[in-house]
């Protein structure tokens, strides 16, 4: 008895807990259903229930906040989580906003700047972009504002984006030189030529390798291989058309609005 007792108070309260999060803030369960996937991050969470006060986040006042996350994204000072806005932007934007205090605006900020930059990075479509920002309970005014920012800048911050990304280092600098032993302890190895290689990397990294020359002929076939390879791709037919489809397939959703 005791135990139908509990299971229909936890029962109760679960119901609760789920008329509450239909209320405000983002409703639970859907973050494999949206361009998030597969969890919406705790800061997009945080910032949902500041922005569906629409007495604090006016419609000038988040303007103001989507004006100073583009800005900032383009400025080519971050994009995504190492997004970095100045403190005194932040405290200007609260002194004219005056219904949001300093956490408040930036835990707003921070939101929308990782929205933005999860929307542009995935290449998710607006109407995808619309659909799943409805589900998470944002008003229509503010969702608009976010697809109007990525419609207009969707091109210069998917090449910031690029830019910015974690990538490994790239080489720099490759030189090589023949050497000819004619004094060693092994005879097999007098007179007989190597390749003495010293590799520099973008991130100041200085590597000297040494190999026979049979091995250094084939590095070269194959880099050669690789460079024509690429070259066949960029002059496909396909490759010009890439982009084209691609911004079609974004704003399609416009269109089918």
């Amino acid at each position: 008895m005791a135990s139908a007792r509990w299971k229909t108070a936890t029962t109760a309260v679960k119901i609760q807990n789920a008329a509450v999060a239909a209320l405000s803030g983002v409703p639970h369960g859907i973050d494999g259903d949206t361009f998030f996937s597969p969890k919406i991050p705790i800061t997009v969470r945080a910032a949902i229930p500041l922005m569906q006060n629409e007495e604090k986040c006016t419609k000038a006042v988040f303007r103001e906040v989507m004006k100073l996350a583009v800005n900032a994204l383009l400025k080519g000072t971050g994009v995504g989580d190492s997004s970095v806005i100045k403190c005194e932007d932040i405290e200007q934007l609260a002194k004219q906003a005056k219904t949001f205090s300093y956490h408040e605006i930036s835990v707003v900020l921070t939101g929308v700047t990782l929205l933005v930059c999860t929307a542009v990075r995935n290449r998710t479509k607006v109407s995808v972009v619309t659909k799943d920002l409805k589900e998470m309970n944002m008003p229509e005014a503010q969702i608009d504002d976010i697809v109007k920012a990525l419609r207009n800048v969707r091109i210069d911050l998917q090449d910031n984006c690029i830019k910015n990304r974690v990538r490994a280092p790239s080489l720099t600098s490759f030189r090589w030189r023949v050497d000819v032993a004619i004094s060693t302890e092994t005879l097999q190895k007098v007179f007989k030529p190597t390749i003495l290689c010293e590799t520099m990397t973008s991130n100041g990294e200085t590597k000297t390798f040494e190999m026979p020359i049979e091995q250094f002929h084939h590095l070269r076939y194959n880099v050669a291989k690789v460079l024509r390879n690429m070259e066949e791709v960029e002059r496909h037919p396909i490759m010009r058309l890439a982009f084209q489809s691609d911004r079609e397939a974004f704003d399609k959703g416009e269109n089918n609005e």
